[in-house]
């Protein structure tokens, strides 16, 4: 899996790294274990140094086959948005998984269960 991350506003220290590599990559990438998949890290700092709650974490999961998977949260730190953002992309990656598989799209992607139901 290719893992992109990159930090707006904010500088990715490598206790930071370590803890998104740990955290969040190591959790997803048992779904998209092939090459193909990528998952795009972006941490940003919204106010700056200002403080408040303004910490956020956006991820966007693509994986072949699939749709793009994308999922945002915001806390008062950034480990507390790695977390946060973590639990939602397992449920959302889950629940794609399923609509893939599910019996009304015979395991197809929807464009392409469409193309079939056309054909026939």
């Amino acid at each position: 899996m290719k893992v992109l991350l990159r930090g707006v506003h904010l500088g990715l220290t490598d206790n930071l790294k370590a803890y998104v590599d740990e955290h969040l990559v190591a959790h997803i990438e048992r779904f998209a274990e092939d090459e193909a998949s990528e998952i795009d890290i972006a941490l940003v700092d919204i106010n700056g140094p200002k403080g408040g709650v303004d910490k956020e974490c956006r991820v966007t999961v693509r994986m072949p086959g699939m749709e793009a998977v994308h999922v945002t949260e915001t806390a008062e730190t950034l480990f507390q948005a790695i977390d946060a953002t973590r639990d939602r992309l397992e449920k959302a990656i889950k629940r794609a998984v399923e609509r893939r598989r599910s019996v009304a799209t015979n395991g197809l992607p929807y464009d392409l269960n469409a193309d079939a139901s056309n054909n026939y």
